[in-house]
């Protein structure tokens, strides 16, 4: 595996194309395969739709590594490192298939089959030993560049070394790995589709519609927002049938057996072909006006959705924590969104911790897969530590289901089903009836784990100074408000100015900067500039404005390597405080941008000087004069472009070709540690720059390019005032020109004052207030 060069994926479909993807992200040459070349050109041409909903590739230059051929050209196959079968879910023609792969593949070629859960060992019947010793199921999960689960499903033949050479390949490359039985539908499909199937006998038992019901199952009960009924219509209803049906027929011994028996209304849905988004009609539909419907189960007609309110959920809401949540759902009254809650929770936890033994070994596999599969904050067995163990017990005796033996033994000997100390994790190991220390995972620094080892130099309520070890300081952005959010505001100023004087007094070699939260940063802390604004203390936001800018240029020419750690959102001040890195090393899921043109402002926090002088050092050898830089400066602030992922931020010029993209985001900090490790020898600080910039004459050219735009109607007036504010910035005011380069204290002084300006405008606190509001920029 670790000499992994050629992938063929045989089937061309939803699922061909993503595993195509995941591994041309991955830099590995990729033959697709399916029944006439011109359906896996299609397929191919798919990935770089500019349209798609969900990019699968990383920039759409990795299709390069994607090449097309028919079934009839299989010789292509003794090429192949890996084959992996994503045929439809028949059994014959998936045995067909392997009959063949069996003729063409080389000898110690690895096999898979992407089924969601048919039995595997049927699937290889008649083939060689020798491609038995190398074949087993690697069920990934839709979208597959999104959802990081991956099930390992052994044959009875398949050797151990494979397993192992896999599971190590798959974390290499951001995968989290699971091993599970080759029982129907695995392991994440068989509790996860009881749950489903739960939901929609709970939703008839209590009478409640399916608005009122993806309310409940949703981020309340910690599942994504795309609760039952979205995630039903993306998945596609007949795949959820046929996902039911698999259980309901091959299971005869399961307890449950009747659940998974689909109700009637979803089996005249798949007669009127109302699949979800593959048919555009589902449980819901958008309209051309896009406009949101949802179906009534009554009449199969579909009507405006309603947005439904319900006193439990409101004040579950009010928790950022899962457990929380959850937790409050669940014990709030005698309420029927209480009580289906209850219902459901605990339903679900009986139900996966039967299934021990069954479909996997352990209780953190089938944890994990619920997390990683179907993206829930916390696993269904997990759950019963938030609820408390013997309330939880308790729970299960009142609503008449027996209480799993498992869980019996639990209470009577650790009384917990996890516990985390030290950044290590230790799980209720069922042999033994005690905790048992998951492994350690190899490249991973953890700050939980660090904290708990009082290694904190300093905190705040928003930011804190981690000794991370080998003499590197490590800055923190950990927002206990906002923990997803992570904005920018004078306590995380504070702490980074901080960190000056801490690397001086306590002999710190080098800054990291980051978090292991969901996002690095969501920008500023946009409700304080809204209010400011609205009451004119326009002097405190120069005052933040300028110590933010003087921070981050601080750390750009700091006399120590100063490495930055961007992921997810990174946005606004985010972005500025990535740019203020001299090397960065990101996560390859990074979605970054300077932004604040989205509520009416520009960057102030250095941004507009940074993203020049990236852009100036990038085109110095091209000798391309000082307005292409500009040009490509003022696109991105202008447009608030949003990078892809960490690939594309580099094409676009957000991150430069000498930063460093990981895949493996458990891997992000200590591979930052490592570059702040490498860059301490020979260091040399980044000297201040004399910026050449077109000045006046360049602003004009840039003027006359707004004014057209909003003559054309294709911007708003005032959206042509932000433009003109922010091109005048990055032209370099009224005092340079390319024969008179200002310094960067100068442009500092410039952004400042036109974001002052733009914060005083009524029509930019307009954008900011819809932005708090409804989570979207309003263009006005």
């Amino acid at each position: 595996m670790n000499n992994l060069k050629h992938v063929a994926v045989i089937g061309g479909g939803i699922m061909g194309g993503g595993i195509a993807s995941f591994f041309a992200n991955n830099g590995i040459h990729v033959s697709l395969f399916d029944i006439e070349k011109r359906l896996a050109v299609n397929c191919i041409k798919n990935l770089i739709d500019p349209k798609a909903r969900i990019p699968l590739l990383y920039t759409r230059k990795k299709v390069r590594l994607i090449k097309p051929y028919s079934v009839e050209e299989f010789e292509v196959l003794k090429d192949a490192d890996m084959i992996v079968e994503v045929a439809p879910e028949v059994m014959e023609i998936k045995k067909d298939i392997f009959q063949k792969v069996d003729k063409y593949r080389k000898k110690g070629s690895i096999v898979c089959t992407n089924t969601s859960g048919l039995s595997v060992n049927e699937m290889g019947e008649g083939c060689s030993n020798e491609m038995l010793e190398n074949f087993l199921g690697t069920h990934y999960f839709n979208p597959v560049r999104f959802l990081p689960l991956v099930e390992l499903i052994p044959g009875k033949k398949t050797k151990i070394e494979v397993i192992e050479s896999l599971k190590r390949f798959f974390v290499k490359t951001g995968k989290r790995p699971i091993i599970g039985k080759d029982t129907p539908n695995f392991v994440a499909n068989r509790v996860g589709i009881y749950i489903m199937m739960k939901t929609l006998k709970l939703m008839e038992k209590y009478g409640f519609s399916i608005e009122e019901t993806d309310m409940i199952t949703g981020t309340p009960l910690g599942n994504p927002k795309t609760a039952t009924f979205r995630l039903a219509d993306m998945v596609g209803n007949d795949t959820l049938v046929h996902a039911s049906l698999n259980s309901l027929q091959n299971c005869p011994d399961d307890d449950e057996r009747d659940t998974f028996d689909p109700p009637g209304f979803l089996k005249k849905m798949l007669e009127m072909k109302l699949l979800g988004d593959k048919t555009k009609k589902g449980f819901y539909q958008k309209t051309v006006d896009r406009k949101i419907l949802s179906l009534q189960l009554d009449s199969f007609e579909y009507k405006p959705r309603e947005i439904p309110g319900s006193d439990c959920v409101r004040v579950a809401k009010n928790y950022a924590a899962a457990g929380q949540r959850i937790r409050s759902m669940v014990f709030y009254d005698d309420d029927p969104v209480s009580n289906f809650s209850k219902e459901l929770v605990m339903g679900s936890a009986v139900y996966a911790m039967n299934r021990i033994g069954e479909i996997a070994d352990d209780i953190p596999t089938i944890d994990n897969a619920m997390k990683w599969g179907f993206n829930k904050e916390i696993g269904p067995i997990e759950v019963l530590d938030y609820l408390g163990i013997e309330k939880g017990a308790r729970l299960i005796s009142d609503l008449g289901l027996k209480v799993p033996r498992v869980l019996e033994d639990i209470l009577s000997s650790t009384g917990k089903i996890y516990e985390t100390r030290a950044g290590k994790t230790r799980y209720f190991d069922i042999p033994s009836r005690s905790l048992k220390e998951e492994p350690p995972k190899e490249g991973v620094l953890l700050l939980a784990a660090l904290k708990e080892q009082n290694k904190i130099i300093r905190e705040n309520i928003n930011a804190r100074l981690i000794d991370i070890g080998d003499q590197i300081l490590f800055l923190e952005l950990d927002a206990k408000m906002v923990p997803d959010m992570n904005p920018i505001d004078d306590f995380v100023i504070s702490m980074m100015h901080q960190s000056f004087e801490v690397i001086k007094k306590e002999g710190f070699k080098a800054l990291v900067i980051g978090n292991q939260a969901k996002n690095l940063c969501a920008g500023a802390q946009l409700k304080l500039m809204l209010d400011f604004s609205r009451t004119k203390r326009f002097k405190e936001i120069e005052q933040i404005s300028e110590a933010f800018q003087m921070a981050n240029l601080a750390l750009y020419h700091a006399d120590f390597p100063v490495i930055t750690a961007p992921h997810g959102f990174t946005f606004g001040g985010g972005m500025e405080i990535t740019l203020s890195g001299q090397k960065r090393v990101a996560y390859a899921e990074l979605y970054a941008g300077l932004v604040e043109v989205g509520v009416g402002l520009i960057p102030a926090g250095g941004g507009c000087l940074m993203l020049l002088m990236q852009f100036l050092n990038i085109m110095k050898k091209m000798n391309s004069g000082p307005m292409p830089p500009v040009i490509k400066a003022f696109e991105l602030i202008g447009y608030g472009t949003v990078s892809k992922s960490a690939h594309d931020a580099m094409e676009k010029g957000l991150l430069t070709r000498n930063d460093v993209i990981v895949v493996n985001k458990d891997q992000q900090i200590q591979r930052a540690k490592e570059i702040a490790l490498e860059a301490v020898k020979d260091f040399q600080p980044i000297p201040r720059m004399e910026l050449p910039l077109p000045g006046p004459d360049g602003y004009l050219v840039l003027a006359d390019t707004i004014d057209n735009f909003k003559k054309a109607g294709t911007i708003t007036p005032h959206s042509a005032a932000i433009a003109r504010t922010h091109a005048k910035v990055l032209t370099g005011g009224d005092k340079s020109s390319w024969l008179t380069p200002v310094p960067e204290d100068y442009i500092l002084e410039i952004e400042r004052e036109a974001f002052l300006k733009l914060c005083g405008e009524p029509l930019s606190q307009e954008r900011m207030d819809h932005m708090l509001k409804k989570g979207k920029p309003l263009i006005n």
